[in-house]
């Protein structure tokens, strides 16, 4: 259980799914487009306050040291407390394109994510998933 403080940001947990799933997946089909989700908790102080925030992830297959471009940027950016950061509990997701898996098949990847807030006194969070493997 991650506590997060009233001025602060936390990545509570980030993985990789197929698109018809709530939970984390650890094979993904390459025949079928996915999803990373990436799970946030603002503190409470912060969160009302609607300091701004960026929300990036990373996809990378561990094999051919290449990142795997998501469908959507892999870059969101807003203000806490508005869409679509407007729950202090909320889901980023970004999607996979399954031509994009296919180029991995067979390959272990993970996902590198981070959550950047505030301007004057910033805050950082760093998570990296559990690995996942792309089915041959």
């Amino acid at each position: 259980m991650i506590v997060v403080g009233p001025n602060d940001v936390e990545i509570v947990r980030v993985f990789a799914r197929n698109t018809a799933s709530p939970s984390a997946d650890p094979t993904l089909n390459p025949k079928e487009a996915a999803e990373v989700a990436v799970e946030v908790e603002a503190g409470d102080a912060i969160f009302r306050i609607g300091a701004p925030y960026e929300v990036e992830v990373t996809v990378k297959d561990l094999v051919s040291g290449t990142n795997i471009p998501t469908t959507t940027a892999n870059l969101v950016s807003g203000l806490l407390s508005q869409a679509p950061w407007n729950k202090q509990q909320s889901t980023f997701v970004f999607g996979i394109a399954a031509a994009e898996l296919d180029k991995h098949k067979g390959h272990q990847c993970e996902i590198y994510a981070s959550v950047y807030m505030g301007l004057t006194d910033p805050d950082a969070s760093f998570a990296t998933s559990p690995r996942f493997l792309i089915q041959r």
